[in-house]
């Protein structure tokens, strides 16, 4: 009798403990999940925000270059910037260049110093 009351005990213990741990684990688990989706939210929350800031940049960029365009700047500066008038040109010969910048730097056609034939507005 002694030892079926011992192998009762144990077997209730067992019983208990198994449950016990699956118990946990499954409390564990559903936390997990609640985290989970705690964390997918915010997710959502941070992409709808950069989807949002990323339309602004690209807004933002498509009145940056309608604002460089040449026309639009005409536009912006038309009556307040005009040719210099002959008076106000200064020829500058390769004699006064060599002299300026010393005999070490060469300015010539192969140089990034050079002209390039392009003016404003010409291309």
């Amino acid at each position: 009798m002694a030892k079926k009351k011992k192998t009762n005990r144990f077997a209730l213990f067992l019983t208990l403990s198994c449950a016990l741990v699956f118990g946990i684990g499954a409390i564990g688990i559903v936390w997990m999940r609640m985290e989970i989706s705690k964390v997918a939210k915010h997710c959502r929350e941070l992409e709808d925000r950069r989807e949002i800031v990323s339309r602004e940049v690209q807004d933002l960029r498509g009145e940056k270059s309608r604002s460089l365009r040449p026309s639009t700047l005409a536009a912006m500066v038309s009556g307040r910037l005009f040719m210099p008038t002959a008076r106000q040109t200064m020829h500058v010969s390769e004699a006064d260049m060599q002299r300026r910048l010393g005999s070490r730097r060469v300015v010539g056609a192969n140089t990034p110093l050079g002209t390039q034939g392009e003016f404003a507005g010409t291309r």
